[in-house]
């Protein structure tokens, strides 16, 4: 009897032990929330606890993203041993926001085998949440729609936040986007804080150039701006998470065929301005034509053209053709982009005439195309006219034209003379010692003279050299050294060696990298010339060779 009890137990026991089994199991994994009433957006937290080992990426949370922003989940892991008893512990939490209202379902999760117990929601609308329009916003400005192929727009973007930075995650600038033109920006982003309205308000701005490169219609998407806001609710200190993005804006641009009739050099720009501006070697502006200068003096010739529409890069060169009755240096171009996008470009030719005479200096003239009356346009500028006379200092020896030979003279053989050539010898003598003396008197009035009358222009000039050499001034050593130049009597190598230094260094002055000019052989030249006419002219060594 006992043994047939025993036998019928048998499979009850089994079946107990079996559900309690099935117990132990289903509460190994459990899913949690802290709020299952909630606001739109509002967040609250949801926890999944088990107690087996785990990683954590072992649940997946993607699920979620449907209905829900969600942060990123947070793992602990432990190990416990109570009364030589071991146990272990997993943990996920992270930060939940619903993003719609309605009864929201937070489905069930598995791991290992094991499932949670999927969570009802209530979402509700939340009145108080602020407006991410008015928050946020995104402005932006296009000077032209309607180009010409190689003209250029400027788009001009300002971001509004009117809310505190820190309170932005995860936010996102998308740039504005052209198919079929080029879209590059022309500055780096400039962020800064101002006032509107009385509001605080943290402004970011960048300017985009947009170029047409054929023709046809096209459209540019405005930048957009997106992320979420986090703010704290006045009622319930509840943390609310706010998506937000902007609506870009779109614009549509024509792009018009260049004229077939067009000549010249293709320049598509709605205005073109051409100026210039002379000026003498002291920097005085010459305001009229002709104009009159010595030999070996300069002027300075800015030639200034500031163009709308057109990046730097297709900026034309100006090509001047000067007489050869001028000496042209000329500067490397100075290109800038001003703040309204125009690029400007300034070339500066410094001209010193060679010799006297007339000459006319050339215009500059350059071809555009307006578009905004859609023809043709020619600018230019006016040119200037030079009266060059020679240099005041500048003396010119006439060259004899006629020179009578000598006539020969006769030689009469005397075979004996007597004491007679004797007298005649020495009386001769005596006479050559008598015009020696009263030629050397002469001489040293003569010499007083001269350097009483030469040396105050020589010491003005010699000053005024020394002056332009210090300021390292370009203009004023080529003027300051003609002048000096002409001072001095130069015999033809002294003047050749000086021109070549001068030259050589107004070479490095005016070339592409002006940084590279050396005074130094001009100065080393200058000096060995001033300090050989500097001496006595009893020591200065005499062009003909001693007898």
């Amino acid at each position: 009897m006992m043994k047939l009890l025993q036998f019928r137990l048998v499979p009850w026991l089994m079946l107990l032990l079996s559900s309690l089994s099935f117990s132990v199991h289903a509460a190994t994994l459990s899913a949690t929330v802290s709020k299952n009433k909630v606001a739109k957006n509002e967040v609250f937290q949801l926890r999944i606890v088990s107690d087996r080992p785990s990683t954590s990426d072992a649940i997946n949370f993607h699920q979620l993203e449907n209905d829900f922003f969600i942060s990123r989940p947070s793992f602990a892991s432990s190990v416990n041993i109570v009364n030589g008893k071991r146990s272990q512990h997993s943990e996920w939490t992270l930060s939940i926001a619903a993003n719609r209202v309605g009864m929201i379902t937070i489905p069930s999760f598995e791991l290992d085998g094991q499932k949670t117990q999927p969570i009802a929601i209530q979402v509700t609308a939340d009145e108080q949440a602020p407006d991410t329009e008015q928050l946020i916003e995104m402005h932006s400005t296009l000077s032209r729609d309607t180009l010409y192929p190689q003209e250029s727009a400027q788009l001009h973007t300002r971001l509004l936040i009117k809310t505190d930075v820190r309170r932005l995650q995860n936010p996102q600038l998308v740039p504005p986007s052209v198919e079929g033109m080029t879209l590059t920006p022309t500055r780096e982003p400039k962020q800064y804080q101002t006032i509107i309205d009385g509001i605080e308000v943290t402004v970011l701005e960048q300017d985009f150039r947009l170029t047409a490169e054929k023709a046809g219609q096209f459209q540019l998407t405005e930048a957009k701006f997106q992320g979420s806001l986090i703010y704290s609710h006045r009622y319930d200190n509840g943390t609310r998470v706010i998506p937000f993005t902007t609506t870009p804006r779109i614009y549509s641009i024509t792009v018009e065929e260049k004229p077939a009739d067009y000549q010249g050099t293709w320049l598509p720009t709605a205005q073109l301005t051409l100026m210039e501006q002379w000026q003498d070697s002291q920097g005085t502006p010459i305001d009229h034509s002709p104009y009159s200068m010595k030999v070996g003096e300069a002027i300075n010739r800015e030639i200034t053209m500031q163009v709308t529409g057109l990046s730097p890069e297709q900026l034309p060169q100006l090509t001047l053709t000067y007489p050869e009755a001028v000496r042209v240096y000329e500067e490397k171009p100075q290109i800038t982009t001003q703040d309204n996008g125009d690029a400007v470009m300034m070339v500066k030719h410094v001209l010193i005439p060679r010799r006297s005479g007339d000459i006319s200096l050339p215009k500059v003239t350059l071809n555009w195309w307006n578009t905004d009356t859609k023809q043709q346009q020619s600018s230019q500028t006016s040119g200037l006219t030079l009266i060059v006379t020679a240099d005041d200092h500048e003396e010119v020896a006439p060259l004899p034209t006629n020179i009578t030979p000598p006539s020969p003279r006769s030689v009469e053989i005397v075979k004996d003379a007597g004491w007679w050539p004797y007298f005649t010898l020495f009386f001769a003598l005596l006479w050559l010692i008598t015009a020696l003396l009263v030629w050397r008197q002469r001489t040293s009035a003569i010499n007083t003279m001269n350097e009483a009358h030469t040396t105050p222009p020589q010491r003005s000039q010699w000053q005024q050299l020394q002056q332009a050499l210090e300021q390292k001034d370009g203009i004023a050593i080529s003027h300051a050294v003609t002048l000096w130049m002409e001072s001095l009597v130069l015999n033809q190598e002294e003047r050749r060696q000086l021109e070549q230094a001068l030259n050589q260094f107004n070479a490095q002055l005016y070339s592409a990298n002006a940084q590279t000019a050396n005074l130094n052989e001009l100065k080393q030249r200058i000096s060995l010339i001033h300090q050989q006419h500097s001496k006595p002219k009893n020591q200065r060594n005499h062009p003909l060779a001693k007898l």
